[in-house]
C-alpha cells in the first residue's frame, strides 16, 4: 500500500496563503479576516482534488508549478492594479489591460511593485523545491473528508444568505447576500469570502437570467413616479446660447490659481461655481463613466458587476434623451472632439449614440494633414475648431481633454516650470505636484485660445462654458496627492471638486446645492431650454435648490455635509441619520434600476413601444 505523501501539496497551499498575506500587506488590506480561512479551505480542497487524479509525478509537478506561477501573476498584477484604482482586478479588467497594451503604456509610468520583489524570490524557491521532489504526492479520498465537509458548509451558508428574507431594502443592501451577489466591493468580498474565491467566482459564474418585460415595467414605474422638473430663476436664462462643455481629464480644481491658471480662475470666480459637487468615480473606466453620466444624466453602474465600464459594455445602446440629442432636436449642431484614440473605450461607437452629429478624434486630424499633432497638448485641440466648427449656427461642443493625464514625470511640460515657480515662489513642492501643475498650465492655455477663437468669430458673448473633472489624479503617488490637498486617505472628500459654469455676463455666484457628474445634463438643459424632457434623467438640475444626495461607487452616501457608509457608520450630524437612511435606499434602488435599464437597452424598447 502506498504511503501518504503530501509534501508538495503542503508547499503549494502554504505558498498561496503566503501570497495572500503579501498582497494584503503591500496594498494595506487587513490579513485578520475570515477570507483567509475560506481561502485555506478552498485552495486545500481544489488543489488536492485535482492533484489526486494526476497519476504521473512529472505531470503533477507541472500542475503544481502552473498553480503557483498563475497565483503569483495575479498577486503581482493586483498589487499594481490596486495601486492605481484602490480595488482588486476582475475578469472585466482584462479588457482594459488589452486596450492598454495596444496604446501607449509609457504614460502610465508602470513600475515594479513591492509585491514583486517579495514574491519572485519566493516563487523561485518554491519552484526549485517542487522540481527537486521526484516522487508523486499520494492522497486518499478520506484525507479530504473534513475539508470537503467544511467546504460544503460554506456552500450551504451561501445558499441560506441568498434565500434569507430581509425586512428593509437597506438591510438587504448591507447583507452578505448582496455583497456576494453583486461583488460591489471586491476588497470587502475578498476579506469576507477569500481572495482566491473571489477570482474563481469572478471568472466562472454565469450571469443570472433576466425577465426583460419585468425589468421594463420596473423602470417605467420608476420614471412615472419621478418628481417633475420645475422651472426656477435660472430656467432659459441662456436660451439660444452656444455651449462648450469640457471634461478636463484628471482636472483637480483645488489647484486653480490666478497665476498658474488665470483663465480657469477667472471662470470660476466670475461664473457659477458649485462647491458641493462630487466626481463619483465608478472605476474602472472612470473617464468614460464620467462622460456617460454628464451627457445622459444617468448613473454609470459599479464596474464590479460584470462590466469594466459603460462604454465597452453598452456602446450600442440607445440614449434618446441624452443632452446632445435633445439639443440637436432644437437646432443645435453637435460636436464631440477628443485628442485621444477613437477605439479607446469604444468611443467611436458610443459617442454617436449620445446624439453627436460630428465626432472626431486624433485619427481624423492626421487624415486632415496635421502630422505634428500631439495628444498630450490640449492647445492643439484648436485644430478641431479650425476644421469642423460652423460658427453661423448654434452649436454644442463637447471636449474631452488629455494633458493632465499621468504620468507626472513627463519632460514635455518642463517648459511651464517657470509658471509653477511664479505661482508658488520659494515653496518646496514634490516633483509630481510640479509636473501636474505644468500640465494644468497647458489645459488653461487651451481655454485662453478657445476664448480668443470665439471672440474672433463673434461668439464669445453668446457662449456658455461648462467645465468639470472626470476623476482625481489617481496616477499620482497617493500620499503625495492627499498630503498636498490636505485630505485623509480614507475620506471621500477628495472627490469634492468644483463644477464651473461660465458666460461673459456672469458676475460670480457660488452654488452650494449638492450634486455630482450625474446632474450636469439637466442643469445645462434648464439653462438653455426648460421645455425639453427632464423626466428620463436620474440626475437633477443643480440650480433648483432642492434636496439632493450623492451615491459613491462603494455605496456611501452624502448630502454634502454628512457621510453615511453602507456599514452604518455616520460621519457628521447624527440627527440627519434617518434622512440619509431613506436617501440611501432610494439611491441604491435607483442604481439597480439603472443597471436594468442598460441591460435591456431600455430607451430602445421605450421608443419601440411609443
Amino acid at each position: 500500500m502506498n504511503r501518504r505523501n503530501y509534501r508538495s501539496f503542503i508547499i503549494v497551499v502554504s505558498y498561496l496563503m503566503l501570497l495572500r498575506i503579501v498582497l494584503n500587506f503591500t496594498v494595506g488590506i487587513s490579513i485578520f479576516n475570515f477570507g483567509m480561512l475560506f481561502d485555506l479551505i478552498l485552495t486545500a480542497f481544489w488543489i488536492g482534488a485535482f492533484a489526486f487524479f494526476i497519476k504521473k509525478p512529472r505531470n503533477q509537478r507541472v500542475y503544481y508549478i502552473a498553480v503557483v506561477v498563475i497565483a503569483s501573476i495575479f498577486v503581482i498584477g493586483d498589487s499594481i492594479y490596486y495601486d492605481f484604482f484602490d480595488v482588486i482586478s476582475s475578469r472585466s479588467s482584462f479588457g482594459g489591460v488589452n486596450r492598454l497594451a495596444e496604446g501607449n503604456t509609457l504614460e502610465y509610468n508602470l513600475q515594479i511593485p513591492l509585491a514583486a520583489y517579495i514574491v519572485l524570490p519566493l516563487l523561485g524557491g518554491v519552484i526549485y523545491l517542487l522540481v527537486m521532489k521526484s516522487e508523486r504526492d499520494i492522497f486518499r479520498i478520506k484525507d479530504f473528508g473534513i475539508i470537503a465537509l467544511i467546504f460544503l458548509l460554506q456552500i450551504v451558508l451561501f445558499l441560506v444568505w441568498g434565500s434569507y428574507n430581509f425586512d428593509t431594502r437597506n438591510e438587504y443592501y448591507r447583507s452578505d447576500a448582496y455583497l456576494f451577489e453583486t461583488m460591489y466591493d471586491r476588497t470587502l468580498f475578498s476579506e469576507k469570502y477569500g481572495y482566491y474565491n473571489y477570482h474563481i467566482l469572478d471568472f466562472t459564474r454565469l450571469k443570472a437570467s433576466i425577465d426583460e418585460e419585468e425589468f421594463y415595467k420596473d423602470i417605467n414605474a420608476y420614471f412615472e413616479d419621478k418628481t417633475i422638473h420645475e422651472t426656477n430663476d435660472f430656467s432659459d436664462v441662456y436660451a439660444g446660447y452656444n455651449i462648450i462643455s469640457i471634461l478636463g481629464e484628471t482636472l483637480e480644481t483645488r489647484f486653480i490659481d490666478p497665476i498658474l491658471t488665470p483663465n480657469l480662475y477667472m471662470m470660476k470666480n466670475e461664473g457659477y461655481s458649485f462647491d458641493n459637487y462630487y466626481t463619483t468615480v465608478f472605476q474602472q473606466g472612470a473617464t468614460c463613466n464620467s462622460e456617460f453620466m454628464s451627457l445622459t444624466g444617468l448613473n454609470a453602474i459599479a464596474s464590479n458587476d460584470w462590466i469594466n465600464n459603460v462604454c465597452d459594455s453598452y456602446s450600442e445602446n440607445t440614449f434618446t434623451y441624452a443632452l446632445p440629442k435633445q439639443l440637436e432636436s432644437i437646432g443645435y449642431n453637435t460636436y464631440y472632439f477628443h485628442s485621444g484614440y477613437e477605439w479607446f473605450y469604444n468611443r467611436q461607437v458610443i459617442v454617436p449614440q449620445y446624439g453627436f452629429e460630428t465626432v472626431k478624434f486624433q485619427e481624423d486630424l492626421y487624415k486632415q494633414g496635421y502630422d505634428d499633432f500631439d495628444d498630450k497638448y490640449d492647445t492643439q485641440m484648436l485644430y478641431f475648431f479650425d476644421e469642423y466648427v460652423n460658427y453661423d449656427e448654434p452649436f454644442f461642443i463637447d471636449l474631452l481633454t488629455y494633458s493632465m493625464h499621468g504620468a507626472y514625470n513627463q519632460e514635455e511640460f518642463f517648459k511651464y516650470y517657470d509658471r509653477v515657480e511664479e505661482a508658488h515662489p520659494g515653496e518646496t513642492l514634490d516633483g509630481e505636484i510640479i509636473n501636474y501643475m505644468a500640465k494644468l498650465v497647458e489645459f488653461d492655455n487651451m481655454l485662453g485660445l478657445i476664448l480668443d477663437e470665439l471672440e474672433e468669430n463673434g461668439q464669445l458673448d453668446n457662449t456658455l462654458f461648462v467645465i468639470y473633472p472626470d476623476h482625481h489624479p489617481y496616477m499620482m503617488t497617493k500620499e503625495t496627492y492627499f498630503d498636498y490637498i490636505d485630505v485623509e486617505l480614507d475620506s471621500h472628500e477628495f472627490m469634492r471638486q468644483d463644477l464651473i459654469i461660465y458666460a461673459t455676463n456672469m458676475t460670480g455666484n457660488i452654488v452650494s446645492m449638492t450634486g455630482s457628474t450625474l446632474d450636469i445634463a439637466p442643469t445645462i438643459l434648464n439653462l438653455i431650454d426648460s421645455s425639453l424632457n427632464f423626466n428620463y434623467f436620474t440626475g437633477v438640475d443643480l440650480l433648483s435648490n432642492q434636496d439632493n444626495y450623492v451615491l459613491f461607487s462603494d455605496l456611501t452616501i452624502t448630502d454634502g455635509y454628512n457621510y453615511l457608509f453602507l456599514n452604518q457608520e455616520l460621519v457628521g450630524n447624527g440627527n440627519d441619520l434617518a434622512i440619509l437612511e431613506v436617501a440611501l435606499e432610494e439611491k441604491i434602488n435607483e442604481l439597480e434600476l439603472q443597471k436594468k435599464a442598460l441591460i435591456i437597452d431600455y430607451f430602445k424598447k421605450l421608443k419601440e413601444n411609443q
